[in-house]
């Protein structure tokens, strides 16, 4: 029977393989939203609770559209998402993934205009929540549109959402006394995927086991 330390060093060989095999995987993206200039401010406070993340599908990319919340607007909720692709790196939307029944969006190709984006952005696909009682179908607090499918090359989709020549636009309803807002994409942050943020998790872990161990069988010599 392995002794215990033997055992540790041995899970810590897994873990190590399977960061490393995670780390080599083409990480996600997340990115940020900002203000529009000379738009509306009455939701310039709460631009922080809306994010999105890029996946890399080999011959697709997936969107995920997050809604953190704030307590301050409990009822916001983002009611319609746009893209600005005036130089054709996304084609065939679609949606896909189980977004739960709370979560229902329908679209595709449009010149939807975005609130307060005027003629600087302009609409080549728009996804629009379905109606029902108290928007309940639109992406609210801790929701997420999980997702919508294009086909594309994920680096290019990427270098351009960090150039600005892609766009993302929301518009959110629910704002204090009954208001709205738009926001367009900005900042990005490279992020890992969850499998490499879990085996780095468990090697930490696993480390801080094996560290005990070590010292514990110093004081037994």
């Amino acid at each position: 029977m392995k002794s215990p330390l033997t055992l540790v060093k041995s899970l810590l060989a897994v873990v190590g393989v399977a960061a490393v095999s995670a780390v080599s995987a083409a990480p996600a993206w997340a990115f940020s939203f900002s203000n529009i200039a000379g738009g509306d401010t009455v939701g310039d406070a709460y631009v922080n609770s809306f994010t999105f993340d890029v996946l890399n599908g080999g011959s697709s990319v997936f969107f995920h559209i997050f809604n953190s919340g704030n307590a301050a607007a409990p009822s916001m909720f983002i009611s319609k998402v746009f893209f600005d692709d005036d130089f054709g790196y996304l084609s065939e939307p679609s949606l896909y993934g189980t977004n739960g029944s709370q979560v229902r969006f329908s679209g595709g190709a449009s010149n939807d205009r975005l609130p307060q984006a005027g003629n600087d952005f302009t609409t080549d696909y728009a996804f629009s929540h379905q109606t029902g009682a108290d928007n309940v179908f639109g992406i609210q607090a801790g929701e997420i549109l999980g997702g919508l499918r294009f086909t594309g090359n994920y680096n290019d989709v990427i270098s351009a959402l960090n150039s600005g020549a892609l766009r993302v636009g929301l518009h959110v309803q629910g704002l204090p006394n009954g208001a709205s807002d738009s926001y367009i994409s900005s900042n990005t942050q490279d992020t890992p995927e969850p499998l490499t943020m879990l085996a780095a998790g468990a090697a930490v872990g696993f480390g801080t086991v094996f560290k005990k161990q070590r010292e514990r069988d110093k004081k037994a010599e």
